[in-house]
């Protein structure tokens, strides 16, 4: 008895693993909603339409213009928190700086209470690890700043947050009617 392989590599395609199928999904999602993002961002902070075509005639991305920091940094300080971190934020072109401005946003989000599964890590902006947990935190942090502050933070960007509804007591059958 002789045994064949049904596996003919020129008409199947490879195999991908789950690490793969999960990125390649957020890399979509990440092209799908940068341009609101970037939107918003640019609304709260009032950016001119000469200095917003700067950006979009570069082709730079979203992660390409938050990746210094410096955005972030004043996104936070338009917040107006007392003692915020956003407030060290520094101009700089040295990576170590521009890292510490992002650190300093990250921990301004943990301050007024962005989840800390919504924040993502310096590395996932500043050498494009998880650019979709970068939309995600800046969504989240819209969903907040639009309830705590609707004077500054107009609108809000991304899906709206589930409320829970607590679970109404079901009567036994005994007192039922």
């Amino acid at each position: 008895m002789k045994y064949t392989s049904e596996f003919d590599p020129a008409t199947q395609s490879a195999a991908t693993n789950i690490d793969q199928d999960v990125g390649a999904s957020r890399a979509e999602k990440y092209k799908n909603t940068q341009k609101e993002v970037l939107a918003w961002i640019f609304e709260v902070l009032n950016v001119s339409n000469e200095k917003q075509r700067e950006y979009t005639d570069a082709g730079a991305d979203l992660v390409d213009i938050l990746k210094d920091g410096q955005l972030l940094c004043q996104i936070g300080n338009k917040y107006g928190l007392d003692l915020s971190p956003t407030a060290k934020c520094r101009n700089s072109r040295m990576p170590f700086v521009q890292m510490e401005n992002i650190m300093f946003f990250l921990q301004f989000c943990e301050m007024v209470g962005v989840a800390h599964d919504e924040i993502f890590q310096t590395i996932d902006l500043f050498e494009r690890k998880d650019p979709y947990q970068v939309v995600v935190t800046l969504m989240a942090f819209s969903r907040l700043a639009s309830q705590k502050r609707p004077g500054v933070f107009k609108t809000a960007i991304g899906p709206r947050a589930a409320r829970v509804k607590p679970q109404v007591p079901v009567k036994p059958f005994k007192l039922r009617l």
